[in-house]
């Protein structure tokens, strides 16, 4: 509520309750309100709650449960007071809305004296099914899964392209799937909405080298993707508003890098096969937790997980993985972390196991889950909920949903026969949020709205 001004003291009798004009000093009049609910701002032509200022979205963290997935707003708070020196701003609603033009339901509210400037959605709720996408390792084509249904459908891509796609990325809005097609030496980008392949690019041969496009890593804006030229030790930035190829970047040496990651301050991080772990053997997959605070780097050779912390760029902790009953020693291929970034999901490939990593203890738990057959997992993804990882069995053909909750495959979702499930990416889950100034019975106008995307893969298998 702004003050109001004026000359003349006034009352108003507002049904049930009563609010206010009294003269202070100079002449300025200010709104007070009474305890009732039915008195208040919308009685007055110039009077209004201020409306909040400033809204960022974060992640929110695990509290409630690693399986959660919860969304953080903050703002900035209103010192206005009325003439009796309280606050006119006493609680704040936050609103939520699965799509940016609404509509927009109360997620919670906050009270006080001063309010609270910060509320935590826990398990937001309301966005549509996320479709997980899966490259078919047989051809041209991926297949798509209903996360709800577990309906399985074809998505057409075009160009042959051998045994491949071999990774997948989609952008942080959702609207676009990035595919890396080595065999075929190109990206395409592909509309998650309908399908179709809306832009194809050529990563060029260097020399009489070939490209060998293997990994794809999109940064937090959406604007411009990543792509790793394994053959040529080449990254190129791939503008996805206009479908061209940027200047090389030259890093590693031949064979070299194997995965790119971006983390959430947008500086992209690469795996070498030449890095240097303590267990030795090829770092090859990399995971970035949503606050960017560590990174996570499997080695395929070496049997294990190193966990680095990104302030100072030192080894933390190695998780040697526990050897399996197939081929014996681990062979971490991909990793996976939960939108929360409270558990990581490590699969042996050798083993056809998935080992489990608490990152908040920083701890390897004891069992591990088995799926599919011998030479499997290979790619790995989290549903935006957090409640399921989904993980590509190569060989099986199949996909096992595990759930976050219990560890355990609660599902396998048969492939058609042939169509070797490789990569794999969940499309993420955009929510819209806005906040108002309340008081008793009155709102204030909502402030602009902030998006956080829920789900979307920086830290998981590329």
């Amino acid at each position: 509520m702004i003050p109001l001004l004026g000359s003349r003291r006034k009352a108003l009798l507002l049904g049930a309750g009563v609010a206010v004009l009294a003269l202070g000093e100079c002449g300025v009049a200010f709104a007070m309100f009474t305890d009732s609910t039915t008195a208040g701002p919308g009685s007055f032509q110039t009077g209004t709650l201020p409306t909040p200022g400033g809204l960022a979205v974060s992640n929110g963290g695990c509290a409630g449960g690693a399986e959660q997935t919860n969304v953080t707003s903050s703002w900035t708070g209103s010192p206005a007071l009325d003439g009796s020196g309280n606050y006119l701003v006493a609680g704040y609603s936050v609103l939520r809305s699965a799509g940016s033009s609404g509509p927009y339901s109360t997620a919670g509210t906050v009270s006080g004296t001063p309010p609270p400037t910060a509320y935590t959605d826990t398990n937001p709720s309301g966005a549509a099914s996320p479709l997980a996408v899966v490259a078919s390792g047989s051809g041209s084509n991926a297949l798509s899964i209903d996360t709800s249904t577990y309906a399985v459908a074809t998505v057409t891509l075009g160009g042959p392209v051998g045994k491949e796609p071999n990774a997948l990325q989609v952008t942080p809005d959702g609207t676009k799937l990035i595919v890396a097609e080595g065999a075929a030496h190109q990206v395409q980008i592909v509309s998650t909405a309908t399908g179709a392949v809306t832009g194809t690019v050529s990563i060029p041969a260097v020399g009489a080298t070939p490209s060998e496009p293997n990994a794809v890593a999109v940064n937090p804006a959406g604007t411009t993707a990543w792509i790793v030229d394994a053959a040529n030790a080449r990254v190129y930035p791939l503008s996805l508003a206009t479908s061209t190829l940027g200047g090389a970047i030259t890093v590693g040496a031949q064979g070299d890098p194997t995965a790119m990651v971006v983390t959430p301050n947008a500086v992209p991080g690469l795996a070498d096969t030449d890095g240097f772990v303590p267990n030795g053997g090829d770092p090859n997959i990399l995971a970035v937790t949503p606050d960017g605070a560590k990174v996570y780097v499997a080695s395929f050779g070496g049997g294990s997980v190193e966990d680095i912390t990104t302030s100072n760029d030192a080894v933390a902790t190695t998780f040697a993985l526990p050897p399996g009953g197939v081929l014996g020693p681990a062979a971490p291929n991909a990793l996976a972390l939960t939108p929360n970034g409270c558990q990581l999901y490590v699969n042996d490939y050798d083993n056809n196991k998935v080992d489990l990593i608490d990152v908040s203890a920083d701890t390897l738990a004891a069992s591990t889950t088995a799926v599919g057959q011998t030479g499997d997992p290979t790619g790995m993804a989290v549903t935006p909920n957090g409640a399921a990882v989904y993980v590509a069995n190569f060989y099986d053909p199949s996909v096992s949903v595990i759930a976050t909750s219990s560890y355990t495959v609660t599902r396998t979702v048969g492939m058609a026969s042939g169509s070797a499930p490789y990569a794999i990416a969940i499309i993420p889950s955009s929510y819209y949020y806005e906040v108002a100034g309340t008081h008793g019975g009155w709102t204030s106008v909502p402030s602009s709205p902030a998006m956080y995307t829920l789900g979307w893969n920086v830290g998981g298998w590329q």
